[in-house]
């Protein structure tokens, strides 16, 4: 096979699970702000997101005039546009992988390196929705991408290295992983029930029910993998987040803001990440957003099992949170 380090990147399939790893041996370089910055050690003028550090980052797109939101390119991306897209399998058929060919984008939030993500004004949200929306139509238009990515890590245990507050963007020529298997149980029961399992969801998890709106409601899920986790669904079925009406995606923001709010307010300021869930080329899926606040490691059970341990009922979870509601007005 390939060394890895021909091609930058290489997607690898673990012939034990049949799970995807993305090999990136030069990605521990890459800056670790976060953990300085806690002890003061690090400056704002350092920050490569900041406006007047326009020339530390190579710019794809901006946003507003001054800019608002702006997009980069990765500098340490775990996928590459310029990595040939070529599979290989050794001749026992056990070591498969892909050229890591991709994109990897960074989305800057705001101009203001001291901005807490969901306490911006919605307005400035939704400018950072239709950016991120604008940014995954280009991607999905490129040669073999069939899924784009998006997700947030906020806190240094969230895997975050730089404070500024921003989001990520990856487009895959693979669909694997969470979303991969959500998409086929998706779609086996509606063969074996014939309605859309999210659509169900909103009348099945009415006890684990965190908010309502017009579009969107979030639930604390019966199954959840980790402690407090939620997930943000619409009511109409989309299964890609750019055909969301103006007032969806209005909603679709307040509903993210007032949850990762009244996280703070029960939990303080924790590290979570969030991942938006959706296939643009398969009208079956069902769009949806999922948060997972960091109130816990992984262990040996959820690392060799890939069974997760919750510590918090989501139950409880619902309980609380409906108790402490922020809102997002």
């Amino acid at each position: 096979m390939e060394d890895a380090n021909i091609f930058g990147s290489e997607i690898r399939e673990d012939y034990r699970s049949g799970f995807y790893s993305i090999m990136v041996p030069k990605r521990h370089n890459r800056p670790e702000e976060i953990r300085e910055e806690s002890t003061g050690q690090f400056g704002i003028s350092q920050c490569p997101f900041e406006p007047a550090n326009d020339s530390m980052a190579s710019e794809i797109a901006r946003y507003g005039n001054p800019w608002q939101v702006k997009v980069i390119e990765n500098k340490y991306p775990e996928l590459s546009g310029n990595t040939p897209f070529g599979e290989t399998t050794d001749k026992d058929g056990l070591l498969k992988s892909v050229g890591g060919y991709g994109y990897n984008e960074v989305l800057i939030d705001s101009q203001i390196h001291t901005d807490i993500f969901e306490a911006m004004p919605l307005e400035k949200l939704k400018d950072w929705l239709d950016a991120l929306i604008d940014r995954e139509e280009v991607l999905y238009e490129r040669r073999y991408i069939k899924s784009v990515l998006v997700f947030k890590n906020y806190g240094a245990v969230g895997g975050a290295s730089l404070a500024h507050p921003h989001t990520q963007i990856m487009a895959w020529p693979l669909l694997i992983g969470l979303i991969k298997r959500e998409s086929d149980v998706s779609r086996h029961y509606k063969e074996n029930h014939g309605d859309c399992l999210y659509e169900k969801i909103y009348e099945t998890e009415r006890g684990r029910l965190l908010l309502d709106n017009d579009s969107f409601f979030a639930v604390a899920p019966f199954g959840s993998r980790t402690a407090a986790e939620s997930m943000i669904v619409p009511k109409r079925h989309v299964n890609y987040i750019g055909d969301l009406s103006d007032t969806e995606k209005t909603d679709f923001v307040s509903a993210l803001r007032s949850v990762l709010l009244t996280n703070r307010k029960i939990y303080g300021n924790q590290a979570y990440n969030f991942v938006i869930h959706e296939i643009k080329d398969y009208p079956d899926f069902h769009m949806h957003l999922e948060i997972y606040p960091r109130l816990s490691t992984l262990g040996g059970i959820e690392l060799g099992e890939n069974v997760f341990v919750n510590i918090i009922l989501p139950e409880d979870y619902a309980e609380e949170f409906r108790k402490s509601i922020t809102s997002s007005n």
